[in-house]
């Protein structure tokens, strides 16, 4: 990905008509958010300084981290292309300065330039392959969970290289939580199993001594026992 980034980025820097006419900056303060998901795909970013965090929210309603780009990375060309809504949202990590580019205007350059529109396929397929493996790995810790092996996947995570595989290693956070909370809870179901054991079987003892206790036989003896200790000497 590394070619046709550094490419986009200067095709972008470097065309005068682009910077004086065309691209704007935008100024982000830390927390601050870029776009929401569903919002419209209405322009290309290249991210100058600072960094962007990609999430979305479960049903939950709770965030899961995507992705971090970096300064000279790019982000919003696949709403761009498929003219489909943000597809998750964009928040400022600190203070942050991107280049942005309408719509109609990347598109008329990706129509026009075929390195531009060459740049923008290799991005595009590399993004594609690289969320292939992406979805292998989680994939493959899911399964782990599933089968209840939590050491193994938070071992795994532990071993996400932040650098490589930072997409993962965004998630990985995320998927670490979720790991110890289905763990703590299945913890949690243990010991009230547990209890609830211990609770019916003391059920079970008390209910038999009190079956034993109303038969004649019991009567019987309770009243020979009784008898005897009335007679013994004091």
């Amino acid at each position: 990905m590394t070619d046709s980034l550094e490419q986009l980025r200067n095709i972008l820097r470097e065309d005068p008509e682009l910077r004086q006419n065309v691209i704007k900056t935008v100024h982000l303060s830390d927390g601050e958010i870029l776009f929401h998901r569903g919002d419209p795909g209405d322009a290309f970013y290249l991210i100058e300084t600072g960094q962007i965090r990609i999430f979305t929210l479960d049903r939950e309603g709770k965030e899961i981290t995507l992705n971090t780009l970096s300064a000279g990375e790019t982000l919003g060309e696949l709403a761009l292309v498929d003219s489909q809504p943000r597809s998750a949202s964009a928040i400022a990590i600190g203070s942050s300065t991107l280049l942005r580019l309408k719509g109609e205007d990347f598109l008329e350059r990706v129509y026009k330039s075929p390195i531009l529109t060459q740049c923008i396929i290799q991005l595009l397929s590399q993004r594609a392959r690289h969320m292939t493996e992406y979805i292998e790995q989680l994939g493959h810790w899911a399964r782990l969970i599933i089968d209840g092996q939590y050491d193994q996947v938070l071992k795994r995570i532990e071993e996400v290289d932040t650098r490589g595989e930072r997409a993962v290693a965004a998630v990985a956070g995320s998927l670490r939580q979720m790991v110890k909370a289905v763990r703590q809870r299945e913890e949690r179901l243990l010991e009230e199993v547990t209890q609830l054991r211990i609770e019916i079987d003391q059920e079970k003892r008390k209910q038999q001594v009190e079956e034993i206790t109303k038969t004649d036989v019991f009567k019987k003896l309770a009243k020979q026992a009784g008898r005897r200790r009335r007679a013994e000497p004091t």
